[in-house]
């Protein structure tokens, strides 16, 4: 439980991070990075798997394409994310790719971090 806590708070700040370092991410302030983190958080365990599951041929392309497919998967779900919530605005799909990116890396530094705290 702590976990996922700890893990939500992580994406929250990643967020944040990265509204601030990418243009065209328009961030109202931390409370909607805690929603964007919440609502992303959300759609990502829910529709992952399912669009995972209908993109498959493109899925087994991972190994050749190094993941970067997932990245791409990301990003929709950052652009469905926008349209939900009204404090979080991205200017088109280029900036959700970089958030994509930027959001998974400053996800993975402080992971490693809090990880190494506990």
């Amino acid at each position: 439980m702590i976990g996922m806590i700890v893990s939500f708070f992580v994406l929250a700040v990643a967020v944040y991070v990265m509204a601030k370092i990418v243009p065209g991410i328009r961030l109202r302030g931390f409370k909607s990075a805690l929603a964007v983190a919440g609502v992303y958080g959300l759609l990502n365990f829910v529709l992952f798997r399912v669009l995972i599951f209908i993109t498959f041929p493109l899925v087994i392309l991972k190994y050749v394409t190094l993941g970067v497919f997932g990245v791409i998967l990301n990003a929709v779900l950052l652009v469905i994310t926008d349209k939900i919530l009204d404090g979080f605005e991205l200017s088109g799909f280029g900036a959700a790719l970089l958030a994509s990116l930027g959001i998974s890396a400053v996800n993975l530094v402080l992971t490693i971090f809090v990880a190494s705290l506990f």
